[in-house]
């Protein structure tokens, strides 16, 4: 299906976006460079194919067929709904997530609870966006006919855990170095 592989391309295309978003930060907050207009243009260009994205998702979701029968294909439905729910999570803290670094860069002061908030919902925003690429990349390649096999999907799948993973640990450790020793924790 067309608007299936439109919206593959699209998910790619955020991926390449988000890492160069994800990079930056993590890169800024672990070193002190800062460049607002890099940053910025890749967090508008993962903004505005991740609402492509999620219309097209949502299209092919309610409106065709998308494989997904519940009665069905246990360990793929597991995928399906932690892909759904973790897109679902993403799309609720964007908001704390972009109001967050608003108020860092303009130097509002927070609270220690605020500063732990903070974490937290920085650290579910972003594990959500590892859970989602790494549920959602070997369904991608299998959309546009890259992947024929179990095998290679689980490689796939296990390389990309792999991947995610790291960049987990090194998104925590820069978000916790840069709270506590930019704005300290004592508030």
């Amino acid at each position: 299906m067309v608007l299936k592989k439109i919206n593959t391309i699209c998910s790619w295309i955020i991926i390449v976006f988000l890492l160069g978003h994800l990079g930056t930060m993590c890169y800024s907050m672990l070193t002190g460079w800062y460049d607002y207009s890099i940053c910025k243009r890749l967090a508008n260009g993962t903004a505005v194919v991740a609402a492509i994205h999620v219309m097209i998702s949502l299209i092919l979701m309610f409106f065709f067929h998308d494989g997904t029968d519940f009665s069905k294909y246990k360990a793929q439905n597991r995928r399906i709904l932690l892909q759904r729910a973790s897109g679902l999570v993403i799309i609720a803290l964007l908001h704390l997530h972009t109001k967050a670094f608003g108020f860092i860069a303009a130097g509002t002061a927070l609270s220690a609870v605020n500063k732990c908030f903070l974490l937290i919902t920085e650290f579910l925003f972003f594990g959500s966006i590892f859970i989602h690429l790494g549920v959602s990349f070997s369904r991608s390649l299998i959309s546009m006919g890259m992947i024929r096999s179990d095998t290679v999907q689980k490689r796939v799948d296990c390389l990309m855990g792999i991947f995610c993973g790291l960049l987990m640990v090194i998104t925590m450790v820069a978000l916790t170095k840069f709270v506590a020793l930019w704005t300290g924790f004592g508030g």
